[in-house]
């Protein structure tokens, strides 16, 4: 068990490493000048400009070579710092990221352990039930949900809940301008602004989680301590969730995990369409102004978050089958 953690800690790390050069290269590739934005157009293009763009060019490090640049790159990244953000200058791009990611981390988590639950269950009577209408119904909608761009959702709810029935506000994490009387006010203003980013993100992962579910829950239905099960007379709710269902929960742990790499490049564009002040915004920002140090910082943190997630999933795996640990 100890060797295969270890294997498995050994390949993470490699992924990074690769994904690192992923990062570094991207934001390069992007076509436009970072100073440009920092600039603006209030000076016109002269020599004044041209020693301004110089001056930026060589305070960001851009005159150095492409291999100079990747390898402090490489060395500030291992060392724990981002650099410094050019569209927040002079704000490290650390305290920029943490600001944001809360609220990130907020509606990611809790829409994915929403769905999760929810899809659990659903999947679990929609096995069990097979051919029902509640059956039939799951599968129709979640063939119909991958259709649907998250995007195209989250502005229907929008639409819906912000404008033509205003349960909702239709922008922010918090109300500008309000001074809470406690702690609980302060929350529960927080979750009215979260709700509809919670919702539309939960819907994106619910059915995904309710047919894995069902499909694995269909293949358990058919071994034979199910049978036995049966013929030893428990109830109908024993069989289904102590026999069956629990039998069919490690594909769904597996993917909680999992998904929450999903959901980060949900909440991008979730975190656009709310105006929602997370990760997903101020990459958008971030990627409109060439700023590098921020692009790379973001995706770092987001690839970290992802090969965690993975890692994590491969331990409560190891923990919830025996046959896993017999086997490692």
């Amino acid at each position: 068990m100890i060797s295969y953690l270890v294997k498995r800690l050994v390949q993470l790390i490699f992924v990074f490493i690769i994904a690192l050069v992923v990062i570094f290269t991207i934001p390069r590739l992007m076509p436009g000048d970072p100073t440009q934005y920092i600039i603006g157009e209030r000076i016109q293009i002269g020599q004044q400009y041209l020693d301004l763009r110089n001056q930026l060019v060589s305070r960001f490090g851009l005159d150095k070579s492409y291999p100079e640049q990747f390898l402090l790159f490489m060395q500030n990244t291992f060392q724990g710092y981002l650099g410094v953000s050019w569209s927040f200058f002079p704000r490290e791009v650390s305290a920029v990221i943490m600001e944001r990611l809360p609220w990130t981390l907020l509606i990611m988590v809790s829409s994915r352990v929403i769905s999760t639950v929810l899809g659990y269950l659903v999947g679990v009577l929609a096995a069990w039930k097979r051919g029902s209408k509640l059956d039939v119904s799951l599968q129709v909608a979640g063939l119909v949900s991958i259709a649907l761009p998250i995007f195209w959702v989250g502005s229907v709810m929008l639409l819906l809940f912000g404008y033509y029935i205003p349960i909702f506000p239709i922008g922010g994490s918090v109300t500008p301008g309000v001074k809470f009387q406690s702690f609980w006010e302060f929350a529960y203003d927080v979750l009215r602004h979260a709700a509809l980013p919670i919702i539309t993100l939960s819907l994106f992962g619910f059915f995904g989680d309710a047919l894995i579910v069902r499909n694995t829950m269909m293949t358990v239905l058919g071994e034979d301590f199910i049978l036995t099960a049966e013929a030893k007379g428990l109830t109908e709710r024993q069989v289904m969730f102590r026999h069956a269902a629990r039998n069919a929960l490690l594909p769904l742990v597996t993917g909680f995990f999992a998904g929450l790499g999903f959901m980060i490049v949900g909440s991008i564009f979730v975190e656009t369409v709310f105006a929602y002040p997370g990760m997903g915004q101020l990459m958008t920002r971030a990627i409109y102004a060439r700023d590098y140090p921020l692009v790379q910082g973001i995706f770092i943190i987001v690839t970290g978050i992802t090969l965690l997630a993975n890692f994590l999933a491969d331990l409560v795996y190891m923990l919830l089958d025996p046959r896993v640990r017999l086997t490692r």
